[in-house]
């Protein structure tokens, strides 16, 4: 009985700091409601030699929505490479952390990466109206 008993304490210690880590590091559940590619602007040259083109840098870039309760945050992913991680997919649940006009986001393998927010809007929701 007793060991039954000191087995529950130890677990809900660990899991009651669990919970309490996870708060205080400032993360909040979000979703990810739309992810659109970006086309670079193509550059056009003047004159008859192509080599006269300013240089264009490869990239890949895309526009992402990410709602935060009755908030949708517009941010932007850029990459040197063709490669998009597999949380930025439409109704994702993903973990992010707000700060004045960057949104800290958490990936797997205790990654976090950076974004800029590019603007905001409101959610016209049943719930989201009945809130305000």
């Amino acid at each position: 009985m007793k060991r039954n008993l000191m087995l529950f304490l130890l677990a809900s210690g660990v899991l009651s700091a669990t919970v309490q880590a996870a708060t205080q590091s400032g993360y909040q559940p979000a979703t990810v409601v739309s992810v659109e590619s970006r086309e670079t602007p193509s550059n056009y040259y003047a004159g008859s030699n192509p080599s006269d083109a300013p240089l264009q840098s490869a990239g890949y870039f895309y526009d992402i929505g990410i709602q935060v309760g009755c908030t949708v945050y517009r941010t932007s992913y850029d990459s040197a490479f063709n490669y998009l991680p597999s949380v930025f997919a439409t109704n994702h649940p993903i973990q992010v952390k707000l700060k004045k006009h960057i949104m800290h986001l958490s990936l797997p393998g205790d990654r976090d990466v950076r974004m800029s927010i590019d603007g905001r809007s409101g959610v016209k929701t049943a719930t989201c109206v009945a809130k305000n």
